[in-house]
């Protein structure tokens, strides 16, 4: 099996399990082991992200390559401390661009019939994140989370199996191929 295709797997497993557990554990500001946990389930899902769009590139079109490229580089932003620049909260604005970019995948994902419970707990993740914000309702969080975790969770064991229904077959609408 490809290893990009097992570490993505394993890395999205355990970084999407993680995400569940931390849904439940209390946020402390300044907490040493609790932004280290923060950043090993960071890390772990940037990898899983990446190892699970290899196990479906040749399925997916632009758009799940562009959703792709959005997720990571929020992702990305938020990996490490949080600061706080030119009064931007790079942690709430690298969140808002992993949740843009996931739920661009996951309209792409659920168009092409690629890993729909992912894609569903990825977009109910976006939903419930949105409408935690928009209506002050904090207690909407932690369910946003674990639907987030959740999806990462499916993705990467169908990342491990490698297995797809027959409506998986690949269609080569990435449009990166010749």
């Amino acid at each position: 099996m490809n290893p990009l295709r097992v570490i993505g797997g394993r890395c999205a497993i355990v970084g999407g399990a993680m995400r569940i557990v931390a849904g439940f554990i209390p946020y402390t500001p300044g907490s040493a082991w609790l932004e280290g946990f923060y950043g090993l389930i960071d890390i772990c899902l940037l990898l899983g992200l990446i190892g699970i769009f290899g196990t479906m590139a040749n399925r997916l079109c632009r758009l799940g390559l562009a959703g792709l490229v959005v997720a990571v580089i929020g992702q990305a932003s938020i990996i490490g401390p949080d600061p706080v620049i030119f009064e931007i909260d790079f942690y709430l604005a690298g969140s808002a661009i992993l949740l843009i970019g996931l739920a661009i995948l996951s309209m792409a994902m659920l168009r092409s019939g690629q890993i729909r419970g992912a894609a569903i707990g990825w977009l109910t993740s976006v939903g419930l994140a949105v409408l935690a914000t928009l209506a002050g309702a904090e207690l909407l969080i932690a369910p946003a989370g674990i639907a987030f975790g959740a999806g990462f969770v499916l993705a990467g064991r169908r990342a491990l199996t490698g297995t797809f229904p027959a409506s998986d077959t690949p269609r080569n609408r990435t449009g990166l191929a010749g």
